[in-house]
């Protein structure tokens, strides 16, 4: 069902629900207050009747004249009074009136002291009992309330039509109702089906209102804004990762043509290959980091995750980046070492954190005048932290907001300074993996500065978006 039919729908029932309630009421107090004043009625008639036969001019036959010419209200009606041995001593009855018989039940009721009401049929009666010094004597009168029934039928028609008008009129104000509150999103909807990967400027109108409407506009823009900056992301990424790997392909086809043009020396055939195995590692370590980013892209899992020691890690590093260059350098130091070996260890993958400070470590190595890396661990409550410290040429503050994304790679060292742009997005997807921060600080001519802050609660639940110079996120392993 379509929501303005459900909105439709919600506000007619509710709306007829309450006036179903307020005219049930309304019909229900009408009808006490008939009642109410009928049984009034009643009673001054059989008080009035007391009254006359206790009066010394009392005449029967009088009474039962003055009952039958005189104009009443009272239709049906019968009147008694009894002395005090249940005696009939007057009785009078209208022309088709039932005769009412004087029974223990209403005796025992109207010997108490008030007025004893009952029902006869589809009369309404009263009894009362008068005592004096002289005699007791019991009246009681019965009648048909012609007016109260004529009353509650033209209220029960008059309250059936207006029920009945009142429906329509809520229907329509209903329909009429939903259709305003979902106008908005029915143009939302509408212009959201014009945005494609051609038109991803176009936004919703957030208008000037305060109301839930303007933000979920707001919202809708806000998330329309990430997509476009992913999908711009992603365009880049792909373009890039093209041109990359065209790059080596087209160098490694065109020392080949070259090579291929005529018959070469032993030396010139070993001095092409040797530089197309170059373009091949070339290719191989842009394929395998692309792989990587894929690796944590998402979820991590099916991934392995084991209880890592962060100091055992780093104390790797040296070594391995040794075989990469003998020039390289990294001077490792521990702050005080908690008593507590726990405070070393946080759970996750142990391939990919050594991959990440490795990454970084090596570019601090790479673009340090004395290819030296400063690499220093220390700790706070519930973190690890790890600085990574160089002294490069520094980072211009225009190139620093970029140097997590794939692919970035400044123009002042692209000329001199071998790779492809992705070990920093690779470094940072892996910290946020898991649930850490990596931050970097840079002046031109005193160096780069680089913090990863690694909780020890473990892996993270998010993903660390791309493109950005500090993460803090992941995806569930």
């Amino acid at each position: 069902m379509q929501i303005k039919y459900r909105i439709t729908l919600v506000y007619s029932v509710i709306v007829t629900v309450i006036l179903i309630l307020f005219c049930a009421a309304l019909y229900l107090f009408s009808y006490q207050d008939m009642v109410s004043r009928f049984k009034d009625r009643l009673l001054s008639k059989a008080t009035s009747t007391l009254e006359l036969i206790r009066s010394p001019r009392f005449d029967n036959e009088l009474i039962k004249t003055i009952n039958q010419t005189s104009p009443s209200s009272l239709d049906q009606k019968s009147l008694y009074v009894y002395d005090y041995k249940t005696n009939k001593i007057f009785s009078y009855h209208d022309e088709g009136a039932k005769p009412v018989q004087l029974n223990d039940d209403i005796i025992n009721n109207v010997t108490k002291g008030r007025p004893y009401y009952f029902k006869v049929g589809d009369r309404d009666a009263v009894a009362i009992e008068y005592v004096d010094k002289n005699s007791n004597y019991i009246a009681m009168v019965a009648a048909y309330d012609t007016d109260r029934v004529d009353w509650l039928k033209k209220l029960q028609l008059i309250l059936g039509i207006c029920m009945l008008l009142s429906v329509v009129i809520v229907i329509f104000t209903g329909y009429v109702f939903s259709l305003s509150l979902i106008r908005a999103i029915s143009e939302f909807t509408h212009k959201i089906k014009h945005i494609s990967s051609e038109k991803f400027s176009l936004r919703l109108d957030t208008g000037k209102g305060k109301d839930e409407l303007q933000k979920l506009a707001i919202t809708i823009n806000d998330l329309l804004d990430r997509l476009q900056a992913s999908f711009n992301l992603q365009r880049r990424f792909i373009d890039n990762a093209s041109h990359e790997l065209s790059t080596p392909l087209a160098s490694i086809a065109s020392q080949m043509d070259v090579a291929l043009q005529r018959d070469r020396s032993s030396d010139e055939y070993k001095k092409a290959l040797l530089s197309i195995n170059d373009d091949v590692k070339r290719l191989s370590m842009l394929v395998r980091s692309l792989l990587e980013i894929a690796k944590v892209s998402g979820s991590m899992g099916g991934t392995e995750l084991t209880s890592v020691r962060i100091d055992e890690l780093l104390m790797r590093i040296p070594a391995d980046l040794r075989k990469v260059s003998p020039m390289y350098d990294v001077n490792i130091e521990f702050d005080k070492l908690p008593e507590d070996e726990s405070a070393l260890i946080i759970y996750g993958n142990e391939h990919l954190l050594y991959s990440a400070i490795k990454n970084i470590v090596h570019n601090a190595c790479k673009f340090s005048e004395d290819k030296r890396a400063e690499l220093r661990m220390s700790f706070t409550t519930g973190n690890i932290l790890i600085t990574i410290k160089d002294n490069g040429p520094g980072i211009d503050d225009k190139d620093l907001q970029h140097i997590f994304q794939p692919f970035y790679r400044s123009n002042r060292h692209q000329s001199y300074v071998s790779g492809a742009g992705l070990g920093l997005s690779l470094a940072q997807r892996i910290i946020g993996l898991h649930k850490g921060n990596i931050t970097v600080e840079s002046k031109i001519g005193h160096g780069t500065l680089f913090t990863i802050i690694l909780p020890l609660e473990g892996v993270a639940e998010q993903e660390v978006p791309m493109g950005k110079n500090t993460g803090r996120s992941g995806g569930k392993m």
